[in-house]
């Protein structure tokens, strides 16, 4: 008998396609919706403007805010903090800077806070004080649209081809989110192969 606790959207329900077989918006879009399930926060952090700048030289800027990131959450024993970050431009000046989703997983805010702060290169002063904003996702699919509505102006910035290039998600996050849309998938394919009842949240 499958868990009454199993969680997965009506489209698993119809489908059960396997999590390898979701392509990396559908994947982006589970981690949203998990976060929202698990009290996570969304989070807005300004780039500092010389590493604005540099970003605007590299082949792929997210690759290294990525590496900014693990280096910095390295640092500060956060490396298994569950993350999604992805890379705007803003319209019309296209002001980089992140947005995304995080759990805290145990950790202190300051912490991550720091971290996070770092990684976008500390800002000091007054306008360090707002470089670093996060609240409780209460709105997964519209976060998910509002992390999604600036991602074709955002490639013509940089010049990149690929959305995908955009995005960051940390292992411990692909992870933990995969475990359980794997464990609801195989429980409600097992509900229905019994006859028994379709359970699907909203």
């Amino acid at each position: 008998m499958p868990s009454k606790n199993v969680t997965a959207s009506p489209s698993h329900a119809l489908t059960y396609r396997p999590w390898d077989r979701l392509d990396p918006t559908e994947r982006n879009h589970e981690i949203i919706r998990y976060a929202e399930r698990h009290r996570g926060k969304a989070v807005t952090v300004n780039l500092k403007p010389e590493l604005d700048i540099h970003l605007r030289s590299q082949e792929h800027p997210m690759r290294a805010v990525s590496k900014r990131m693990n280096a910095e959450l390295n640092r500060l024993d956060l490396r298994q903090l569950p993350a999604l970050m992805v890379l705007e431009a803003t319209r019309p000046e296209g002001r980089l800077h992140l947005h995304g989703v995080y759990l805290e997983a145990g950790y202190s805010t300051p912490r991550i806070q720091e971290a996070m702060r770092r990684a976008a290169g500390y800002v000091e002063g007054r306008r360090g004080s707002r470089q670093f904003k996060a609240k409780l996702v209460y709105a997964a699919d519209g976060w998910r649209n509002y992390l999604m509505k600036d991602c074709r102006w955002t490639c013509r910035v940089l010049g990149s081809s690929s959305d995908e290039r955009l995005w960051w998600v940390s292992h411990s996050m692909t992870r933990i989110v995969r475990d359980e849309y794997e464990s609801s998938r195989l429980g409600l394919k097992l509900s229905a192969n019994d006859n028994g009842p379709m359970l699907v949240a909203s």
